[in-house]
């Protein structure tokens, strides 16, 4: 395998060159601005130098009180670096590694990272790969801090060769510069007094600033600041030879799964359980049973075994089986080129996050974590808006995709001319809109907004058979739109997702068409109460749609305490924590919520009533 020319050219001849360059001043000046960015926004003490050298750096903050692990693929450097860390006291661990090619990294967890000259030596394809890995090594809310040589400046001085001389050395540089790949590509031949000369070849990618953002943008960065020449907010210009960019690892919040999780308290927890309505089956089993008990009558096997074979390889999407089930259970005319089938809204909205992608993304606080978080690891800024706010973030952000939640977590299940609205105006900057209509089923079909898409070839609504259904096991969804943007969603998800046996339980049970009559009318029945309760207790309570089987609870000071000394177990969601917004919500988008389900079942509400009763 050939070998990357940086293995070999950062040996004893380039620090020789390189060590009038990098004088003790230099060096005490860069790394002052460094200790000082570290101090003032890193979370810790923990720092990993990429591409350390010979240790300037490294042992300069480590001197400092920063714990510091320096990397770098050169053997040579870093036996002096070793040396002159044990000259001076300062405890550095060194690791010899090729950051490019050696992933992942074996290292640990650091609160930052730094790499100081050492960037763009390989393409722009490792360079996004070693941003990504230098994100991996960060604790969430890490900062890192990236140097690089602005060619802005550069190229306007940039000659095709060169020569150094001083007292016992001679280095002669020969270089050309090519512009459609902004690499400098040449090599350095080194005499020095006594020696044979030596020749050295580099190829180093040359970046401008705006080139380097968007790398750490696509890496999942959040990009802070960009400072000029290691000076403090000095800002870059087309002078500045160095810029230095400083990014975070954002603090993210986590996917809607990570609800479930348990810990060993959760084994022995006697607490009633609000974050879910498992007893929403009662009001819905025996459609459900008779979804499971077809007939070979509908057209559908009902064997088992039948089911299991069915492997649809002629209508990957399930697009012509379901367009007809749909069309009659929403009331519009859907082709099979308006229907993609998948693996739950879960398996479709990942898809979507992928479509979403360069971004940014737009999604309301709050709303269902999965596909902005998903977006943002791919590369795609996201922000945070509301539903009153949506006009003034859409001309701020222009955004690739406009996320939104029907109904949203407070329960607004706002209608069809408010959402002919935002999309009409989203088309307008060339924005797509998801529509997650996931829990909108508890309001039936005809209050479903899968009509707008006739209208709106910029909308794509996903739909899934988990809430009031309670068949979230059959792992179906189905996303819905015209077939512009159909065809560019089958571009992203996978074929054959959705489950043949699912699929057929699926279509039977949509066919019935609208089945919750009676869990409405239980929601309707039990939802004032439970909300009544929750007042007394001193709660701020939001009720949202009737037909909806939640509220909601301000997360004020002393909220969590209360429920939790009933012995309740809710969700809690942040309305817009860990997003890469520009604080434009101020501190509403950080807003704490409790999302409370209504005990539906008579002993859940018993148990409901009781904790209550038991702690006044």
């Amino acid at each position: 395998m050939t070998r990357p020319w940086y293995q070999d050219f950062f040996g004893e001849e380039f620090w020789a060159v390189a060590a009038h360059e990098y004088t003790a001043g230099r060096t005490a000046s860069e790394a002052g601005y460094l200790s000082a960015v570290l101090d003032a926004s890193a979370p810790g003490r923990r720092v990993l130098d990429l591409g350390c050298g010979t240790g300037r750096h490294a042992i300069a903050l480590a001197e400092r009180g920063f714990l510091v692990t320096g990397v770098d693929v050169g053997e040579w450097a870093l036996k002096q670096a070793a040396e002159e860390a044990a000259a001076s006291g300062a405890q550095v661990e060194w690791l010899r590694l090729d950051l490019l090619r050696e992933l992942p990294w074996p290292v640990g967890e650091f609160d930052a990272v730094i790499c100081v000259q050492s960037f763009g030596w390989g393409s722009d394809a490792q360079q996004l790969r070693l941003l990504r890995e230098a994100r991996r090594t960060l604790v969430p809310g890490g900062l890192l801090v990236l140097d690089h040589s602005n060619v802005l400046t550069i190229a306007g001085h940039y000659v095709p060769e060169a020569t150094f001389e001083t007292e016992g050395l001679r280095a002669d540089f020969r270089r050309n510069y090519r512009v459609a790949s902004g690499r400098s590509a040449g090599e350095i031949e080194v005499r020095r007094r006594g020696a044979e000369p030596v020749v050295i070849h580099d190829d180093v990618r040359m970046y401008q600033p705006a080139e380097v953002r968007e790398l750490l943008t696509r890496a999942g960065f959040a990009v802070e600041r960009v400072d000029a020449d290691f000076t403090l907010d000095r800002p870059a210009a087309l002078t500045s030879r160095y810029v230095q960019f400083i990014a975070r690892n954002p603090r993210r919040r986590p996917t809607a799964i990570a609800t479930w999780e348990r810990s060993a308290a959760d084994e022995t927890a006697t607490a009633l359980d609000l974050r879910w309505s498992p007893d929403e089956i009662d009001f819905v089993r025996s459609s459900v049973d008779r979804a499971f008990h077809g007939t070979a009558a509908d057209g559908i096997p009902s064997d088992a075994a039948d089911l299991a074979r069915a492997y649809h390889v002629t209508d990957p999407y399930a697009a012509e089986q379901a367009a007809p089930v749909l069309s009659e259970h929403f009331g519009l005319e859907l082709s099979p080129e308006m229907v993609t089938a998948g693996t739950g809204a879960t398996g479709l909205l990942h898809a979507c996050a992928a479509l979403a992608v360069p971004g940014p993304v737009l999604h309301l606080a709050g709303g269902h974590p999965d596909l902005p978080r998903w977006a943002q690891r791919l590369g795609a800024e996201t922000f945070v808006t509301r539903i009153e706010d949506l006009g003034a973030d859409l001309d701020r952000h222009t955004p690739s995709v406009l996320v939104l939640d029907r109904p949203t977590i407070t329960g607004d299940l706002y209608g069809r001319a408010q959402l002919d609205e935002i999309t009409r105006a989203a088309r307008e900057r060339g924005t797509t809109v998801v529509l997650d209509e996931a829990y909108a089923t508890y309001a039936g079909p005809a209050a479903s907004c899968v009509p707008a898409v006739a209208e709106h070839p910029n909308l794509v609504v996903v739909r899934s058979l988990s809430k009031g259904y309670c068949c979230g096991g059959l792992r179906v969804g189905f996303a819905v739109a015209q077939p512009g943007p159909t065809a560019r969603l089958r571009e992203v998800a996978p074929p054959l997702a959705a489950n043949s046996a699912g699929l057929a339980v699926a279509l039977r049970l949509i066919g019935q068409g609208d089945v919750f009559a009676g869990l409405r009318a239980r929601i309707a029945e039990v939802k004032p109460e439970v909300s009544a309760t929750l007042r007394r207790a001193g709660l701020e309570v939001t009720e949202g749609a009737p037909c909806l089987p939640w509220v909601t609870v301000r997360g004020e000071a002393g909220a969590g305490a209360v429920i939790a000394g009933h012995g309740l177990r809710v969700k809690e969601i942040a309305g817009g924590e860990g997003d890469q917004n520009d604080g434009s919500l101020g501190d509403r988008s950080r807003e704490r919520l409790f999302k409370i389900s209504v005990p539906l079942s008579e002993a859940r509400l018993t148990a409901f009533r009781a904790a209550f009763a038991q702690h006044g």
